[in-house]
C-alpha cells in the first residue's frame, strides 16, 4: 500500500524562468559569450556537483565565505559546459553575482498544480524533500501550493541533504509512512534516485529533458512531465494494493 508521494522542488515542481536567457546575459555582461542551446545541458553537471556537495555538507549551513567559493566554482562549471571552459574563478563569481542579483522568481511547471491535485484526490499524503533552505515554505505558500504539500523535509530541518536517507526519514516520519509506503519523485539522479532507494522508498525519475543527463538506474521508472510522473505513482500505488 502507498501512503506518501513526496517531491523534490527545485527542478521538479519549480524552476527559474528563462534561466537560460539570464545565464547568457549575465556571462555577457563579463565578455563572456555562451552557447544559448549547450547552457541548459550544462545544468545537469554543474546540478551534480551541487548535490554531492550538499550531501557531504549542506552548502546553506557553510559560512559565508565557503558558500562563495561554492557558487563561484558552481558557475564556472556551468559557464565551462556551456563553452567557457577557460573561464576563471574570479569572473565566473562575477557572473553568479549577476544571475543572483537580476529580478527573477521561481515559477511553478504547468504541470504542477494538475499533478499534485491528482495525487491528493487520491488521499495520498503529499510532501517535498528538497536541499533548498529556509525558504522552502515561502515559496511554496506564494506558488499557491503550500496546502498540497504538508510534509516538508529540507537540508536545514533535518541537518543533511540528499541523498542522505536521514533527509527522507525525517519526511516518512511526518507522513507516518514506512519506506516500502512512499514513492519520491525527482530530477537529480544522484539525489533523488539514489537518496530515496537509500531511504527504501521507490523513486520515479523525471528527465523534462533527457538528453546529457546521466541514464537512470536499472529498474527505476523515468517520467518526461509530472503528468506521467503522476500517472506512474498511481499505477505503484495500485499495483500495492493488490
Amino acid at each position: 500500500m502507498i501512503r506518501a508521494v513526496f517531491f523534490d522542488f527545485y527542478g521538479t515542481l519549480a524552476d527559474w524562468p528563462a534561466r537560460e536567457f539570464v545565464q547568457r546575459e549575465a556571462a555577457a555582461a563579463e565578455g563572456i559569450v555562451l552557447d544559448p542551446g549547450a547552457i541548459a545541458r550544462a545544468y545537469a553537471a554543474a546540478n551534480a556537483y551541487m548535490d554531492a556537495e550538499n550531501a557531504a555538507s549542506p552548502v546553506h549551513a557553510r559560512p559565508p565565505e565557503e558558500q562563495d567559493a561554492f557558487y563561484a566554482e558552481y558557475e564556472r562549471r556551468l559557464i565551462a559546459g556551456a563553452g567557457a571552459p577557460d573561464t576563471s574563478l574570479d569572473a565566473a563569481a562575477r557572473v553568479w553575482r549577476r544571475v543572483l542579483y537580476t529580478v527573477s522568481e521561481l515559477a511553478l511547471f504547468p504541470d504542477a498544480v494538475d499533478a499534485l491535485e491528482e495525487l491528493h484526490a487520491m488521499g495520498l499524503t503529499l510532501g517535498v524533500v528538497s536541499n533548498l533552505g529556509a525558504r522552502l515554505d515561502e515559496h511554496l505558500d506564494r506558488l499557491g501550493i503550500g496546502h498540497l504539500l504538508p510534509v516538508r523535509s529540507t537540508a536545514l530541518s533535518a541537518g543533511i541533504g540528499k541523498p542522505s536517507p536521514l533527509i527522507f526519514q525525517r519526511a516518512l516520519d511526518q507522513a507516518k509512512a514506512e519506506p516500502s509506503e512512499a514513492v519520491h519523485i525527482g530530477d537529480s539522479v544522484y539525489a533523488d534516485v539514489k537518496g530515496a532507494r537509500n531511504a527504501g522508498i521507490a523513486p520515479v525519475l523525471l528527465l523534462r529533458e533527457p538528453s546529457g543527463r546521466a541514464p537512470s538506474p536499472a529498474g527505476v521508472p523515468v517520467v518526461a512531465s509530472l503528468r506521467e510522473a503522476a500517472a506512474c505513482a498511481r499505477s505503484i500505488a495500485e499495483a500495492a494494493a493488490e
